[in-house]
């Protein structure tokens, strides 16, 4: 046994289960490495005597949050409390008890407030209000059980993204909790629980799909389009009367913003939100401050540059502006879904034009790696879902490499063309020496 310091602390690697190294010097305080490597101090205070005796945990804080000293000086005074006669333990159980989910949630969105990106956050907020809090909110976040989790999970098997999205942040949720001592080390309530299994949508618009979606566009900013006969008709079952409606020219840069989506492979928010200052016109690219894998250098092809060329300068920083200089476009959801509606594409999504743009990549014999630059990847690994699209260009390979061997297996002349097609020449039966 050693006295706790820092160097110590930061040596403590993770094992498969949480364990606990004891101070040398201050019996009852502690440090617990949970599986994941999270390091946590706690102080262990004992009440009564031989033949009652009760040992009780209290969480003080993370370390990297509290320091080793900060830590030793809090377990001194829950000890010295306990010591004179104070129920520490009684006072934290009741802090403890006291505290809901609700509660819970309120406080972990406080503080992940600056610490993550707005969109996380929004969806945060959107999965606490929608799925967690209407089930648990109520109930005392200490006393949540696993199994109360696990039959919400199972009874949104309608939705099994959302319920895995949900889960996830219970989870996250909780571990926040018990690092900062808002609820006692083990009151994980997610531990066991499986997800859903999911599958990645993949839709690529085919050549005539593009053809039709370019004609749609035209029209949308020309003449202008119905909208979507699906929306308006819930649209007018929400007003309780019939819509009347116009056809109006779209707004420009709403119809912009979709055609360069398709050109670039870029994600919708980085769309919207572009500035003009982040676009260099010489080296044909983009600089992207604040995307979903953090800073991010973009080259940009000719027609995508074309597209923001065509594009009015109002005096506003956004490449994409909305109804005020100040502000960017919010969202294009409803011009999109009179767009698709128009051209026949009603099961395609907004995000499908990324994945169209980079099977295009791939197919035509871009390699994964200069993909995942073009689509703002941190790393490959997460291109990888569009490998299998590389077939034509490994189908000819493989025309190429079984060619050759089909002049030994068969015996006759093989003409091998530069496409790796192989094609028989009539020659003799015997075997020949590949040439």
């Amino acid at each position: 046994m050693q006295r706790l310091t820092k160097r110590l602390v930061e040596s403590l690697e993770k094992k498969g289960k949480l364990y606990w190294v004891d101070d040398a010097d201050l019996t009852g305080f502690r440090v617990g490495v949970t599986p994941a490597g999270t390091k946590v101090f706690a102080v262990r205070v004992r009440r009564g005597g031989r033949s009652n005796r009760q040992d009780t945990s209290i969480t003080i804080g993370q370390f990297g949050v509290v320091t080793v000293e900060e830590a030793r000086a809090q377990a001194r005074t829950h000890l010295s409390r306990a010591q004179l006669g104070a129920d520490v333990a009684g006072e934290r159980r009741e802090v403890h008890s006291a505290l809901t989910v609700k509660d819970l949630s309120e406080r972990f969105l406080a503080d992940r407030e600056g610490r993550i990106k707005h969109a996380t956050l929004k969806e945060y907020r959107r999965l606490m209000k929608v799925e967690i809090v209407p089930r648990f909110g109520s109930k005392v976040a200490r006393d949540l059980q696993t199994r109360d989790v696990a039959r919400w999970h199972s009874s949104r098997s309608d939705a099994p993204i959302v319920a895995n999205r949900a889960l996830r942040l219970v989870r996250t949720m909780f571990r926040w909790a018990e690092d900062r001592g808002e609820v006692p080390l083990g009151s994980m309530p997610t531990r066991g629980i499986g997800m859903y299994p999911e599958r990645a949508k993949e839709r690529y618009l085919s050549p005539d799909e593009v053809e039709r979606l370019g004609k749609a566009l035209r029209t949308a900013e020309t003449v202008g389009l119905p909208p979507d006969p699906k929306r308006a008709e819930y649209a007018e079952k929400r007003a309780k009367k019939k819509q009347p409606f116009k056809v109006n020219p779209f707004n420009p840069h709403a119809v912009a913003a979709i055609r360069f989506l398709l050109l670039s492979g870029w994600r919708e928010q980085e769309v919207l939100t572009l500035r003009w200052e982040c676009i260099d016109e010489e080296r044909g690219a983009a600089m992207l401050e604040n995307t979903k894998t953090g800073r991010s250098w973009r080259p940009l092809g000719k027609h995508a540059l074309e597209v923001l060329d065509d594009l009015p300068r109002t005096g506003t920083p956004w490449v994409f502006p909305g109804q005020s200089a100040k502000s960017p476009l919010i969202e294009i959801k409803h011009v999109w879904h009179a767009v698709r509606s128009a051209a026949k594409l009603d099961d395609v999504r907004l995000h499908d034009l990324r994945h169209t743009f980079a099977s295009n990549a791939v197919s035509g014999g871009l390699s994964l790696p200069m993909t995942s630059a073009l689509l703002g990847h941190r790393d490959s690994k997460s291109t990888t879902r569009y490998a299998h699209l590389a077939d034509d260009p490994m189908k000819r390979a493989a025309d190429d490499v079984s060619a050759g061997l089909a002049v030994h297996l068969n015996g006759k002349k093989v003409k091998v063309t530069k496409m790796g097609k192989a094609k028989k020449s009539g020659g003799s039966q015997g075997s020949r020496k590949a040439g």
